[in-house]
């Protein structure tokens, strides 16, 4: 039986495509979303995945986050979003590549990431998204929505039959598959993402206070699963 990682790098995903009208105490400005990052690092988070929005500039939420946090900043690149070239620019430490991107775009991703020496992780939101995993990818963003992915343990162990020997990865469940992604990711010696993006209930029918109280269960369930919050990100992940 394989051993499983000493601690567990926990990842908050702040704000996503959600609007502040729907989520009360969303961040959603580049200071906002700072703080917010700074008061999930003081509780265990140790990476922050931001997702490009049309009323924030990425690079100024980058920019920010540096001045606020020494959390790694991976950002998700989508083909009708920014840029490219405006996402990589951004100042982020890791860039993801959704594995439903179209193959000139993901070509393109890569090879730019490559030349700016930028780490490449990727995304997938089913199993048949994962089947295209290229033979390159050291970590995988695995996300279980309740649709193309449902938060169940036989999907959950079904996408990890799917992932190459030696390719780590960060499980993030969506709504109510959130708390059972965390504890079966736990389990199996994988890592976390939780956030407001992902989730904005902490319980049912009661809403989340805000992206610090999600980060603090995450990391309070690593603690007694003897898998501990890691401060330093960049060594699984980097």
């Amino acid at each position: 039986m394989t051993a499983l990682p000493n601690g567990t790098v926990l990842s908050v995903a702040p704000t996503g495509v959600h609007s502040a009208d729907d989520v009360p105490g969303l961040p959603v400005s580049p200071e906002e979303v700072a703080r917010s990052v700074a008061d999930c690092e003081r509780v265990g988070a140790s990476v922050v995945d931001l997702f490009p929005r049309a009323d924030t500039v990425l690079a100024d939420v980058v920019m920010a986050v540096r001045e606020r946090s020494t959390q790694l900043i991976r950002i998700t690149a989508h083909a009708r979003s920014e840029p490219l070239g405006a996402l990589l620019d951004s100042g982020a430490d890791i860039v993801v590549c959704p594995l439903g991107a179209p193959d000139g775009f993901a070509d393109d991703l890569r090879a730019r990431a490559a030349a700016l020496g930028t780490a490449v992780h990727y995304e997938a939101t089913s199993l048949d998204e994962l089947r295209k995993l290229p033979p390159d990818a050291s970590h995988v963003v695995l996300v279980f929505d309740g649709q193309g992915m449902p938060g169940d343990v036989r999907t959950f162990s079904a996408a990890l039959d799917l992932l190459p020997e030696g390719v780590s990865y960060t499980a993030a469940g969506a709504g109510d598959a959130s708390m059972p992604v965390m504890l079966a990711a736990l389990a199996a010696g994988g890592h976390l993402r939780v956030g407001l993006a992902d989730t904005t209930e902490y319980a049912e029918d009661t809403p989340a206070r805000d992206n610090a109280q999600l980060v603090a269960r995450a990391a309070g369930l690593a603690k007694i699963a003897q898998r501990p919050p890691l401060a330093d990100a960049a060594e699984v992940l980097t």
